[in-house]
């Protein structure tokens, strides 16, 4: 099932242009850093955006948390 939003349906008042569906990805995604597997999931979800690359999202049971390490950065 994809899901779809207006950035300005969720309070992004100055965005009435921005758009972004979410949708379920029917196969299996495994990332791969420096050849050890660090996510393997059948329920990833992608995003797309409005003036930005498809990105996945994994559940964080199917993510090596052991093997990240906290940054700064933070999105919304």
């Amino acid at each position: 099932m994809t899901q779809a939003f207006k950035a300005h349906d969720v309070g992004l008042a100055d965005e009435t242009e921005h758009l972004a569906t979410m949708e379920a990805v029917p196969q299996r995604i495994r990332a791969i850093f420096n050849g050890q597997a660090i996510a393997d999931s059948s329920r990833v979800m992608v995003m797309h955006e409005t003036k930005h690359t498809p990105v996945y999202y994994f559940p964080f049971q199917d993510v090596r948390m052991d093997l990240m390490e906290a940054t700064e950065r933070e999105t919304f």
